[in-house]
């Protein structure tokens, strides 16, 4: 293909300065006649427009890039994870054809990355992530770049989650100025996201309406600081996130407060001025089973805390909640229990929509290093988290990485599980006939 994007396009210095604000497509579709139609190409001569955005947005979808694999002793390596993300926007240099087409595509195909936690989780920087600690480290997005992200996934601690997690998560994304559909600012001194309202189209900054090219295939530009509305949130808790995460795999059996446990509708589950919490979850289950909703006895102040009722506030516009759930393979019993919980919950939102399970989950085994610098001279990790029984295993080995090892070190290698539940937002009762128990 013939002319690259980045071959002279007359921009002036005033140009320069509202890139923040107009992306360069703009300025390219100001002259049609700097882009070449591609006809001989089979892309633009054969595939009408909805094949090629399928192939942009594959192409444009983050990829991991295994010829640089983390160290497996990492506790951030992990499936998904095994080396840092890239994104294929070499794309976008090809032609302006392409970019004219594709340069959002980056953006509304990859989700942000949000970690609030521990910071041995966080890899070392990757495109698109953000720290609650450090939240600057998106600032390189420019105002439309940022704007068009419609996804989150965030790592965080039990900690945090039942402390307000996911309403400062929510802060530096700007979920509800994008509900309200107004313009990004970026960010404020505080590190959270900014939106305003919208200003009037400046055709000085680059707007362009199709009116203006007559007979042009092309679409008007919408306006590319309207921020989208964030449809999808993965919420991921790993094996060291949990309330009582180092305790030895048995040890709840005698000390409740050391099991794995969750419940949305608790201010938090690990409160000694009050034991029972500590067997909230059970108690929301039981409850829910019956076809009740749990009380819990809070108070006004406690229900605020509520980190289930934080997605109506804070997260309007989801469509789809995953929750993402990993332990060590010694406690998977109680991982196991917490999903079975965890299929009956409900997640309100406004207009009588919830997000309920959809009845699928996923599980997974996986096998990291022999030892990870947690441990903290605890013999269990490396007797007990060892690989399980296979025949008594209900969820999937995969291999996540390349690897020369051979099978005796693989044995040798702790193993960890992982089960994805998914929400999906419907109306209440269209989720009856689901097998939820």
């Amino acid at each position: 293909m013939s002319q690259p994007a980045s071959a002279s396009v007359p921009i002036d210095t005033a140009r320069r300065k509202a890139e923040q604000r107009v992306p360069l497509a703009s300025e390219i579709l100001r002259h049609p006649d700097s882009i070449e139609s591609q006809l001989q190409s089979p892309l633009f001569g054969k595939l009408p427009r909805e094949l090629r955005d399928l192939v942009w947005r594959y192409s444009l979808t983050r990829y991991e890039d295994l010829d640089n694999l983390y160290d497996i002793r990492k506790r951030y390596a992990r499936p998904g994870q095994a080396a840092p993300l890239r994104v294929a926007v070499q794309l976008l240099e090809t032609c302006r054809a392409i970019y004219v087409e594709a340069y959002l595509i980056p953006f509304q195909v990859n989700p942000i990355i949000i970690f609030h936690g521990d910071g041995g989780d966080i890899p070392p920087v990757v495109p698109l992530m953000r720290t609650t600690e450090d939240p600057f480290l998106c600032k390189k997005l420019k105002f439309w770049q940022f704007a068009n992200i419609s996804s989150v996934e965030t790592t965080l601690q039990q900690v945090n989650l039942e402390g307000g997690g996911l309403e400062r998560i929510s802060r530096l994304v700007g979920t509800l100025g994008r509900h309200d559909g107004q313009e990004s600012r970026g960010y404020a001194a505080t590190g959270y996201a900014c939106f305003v309202s919208p200003t009037e189209p400046d055709k000085n900054a680059g707007e362009v309406s199709s009116e203006e090219i007559p007979d042009s295939p092309l679409p008007s530009l919408p306006n590319p600081l309207i921020g989208r509305k964030i449809t999808h949130l993965s919420i991921r808790m790993s094996r060291t996130d949990w309330w009582g995460w180092s305790s030895r795999p048995e040890e709840y059996i005698s000390s409740p407060e050391e099991r794995l446990r969750l419940e949305p509708m608790i201010n938090v589950t690990h409160l000694w001025s009050r034991p029972e919490n500590f067997s909230a979850m059970t108690t929301g289950y039981e409850a829910r089973k019956a076809g009740e909703e749990p009380d819990f006895g809070l108070d006004d102040f406690e229900k605020q805390g509520r980190w289930g009722l934080q997605v109506k506030e804070y997260w309007p516009d989801l469509t789809t909640l995953d929750l993402v759930l990993e332990t060590f393979s010694c406690k998977k019993t109680q991982l196991d229990y917490v999903t079975q919980c965890a299929r009956l919950w409900t997640f309100p939102l406004e207009n009588g929509f919830h997000l309920v399970w959809n009845g699928k989950e996923e599980a997974i085994r996986w096998r990291g290093a022999r030892a990870y610098e947690y441990e903290d001279h605890q013999d269990w990790f490396r007797n007990e988290n060892v690989p399980q029984d296979t025949e008594a295993q209900d969820s999937t080995k995969i291999q996540w990485r390349p690897s020369p090892s051979n099978d005796e070190d693989d044995r040798e290698s702790q193993e960890f599980v992982i089960r994805t539940l998914t929400f999906e937002r419907k109306r209440m009762g269209e989720h009856i006939g689901v097998d939820r128990f």
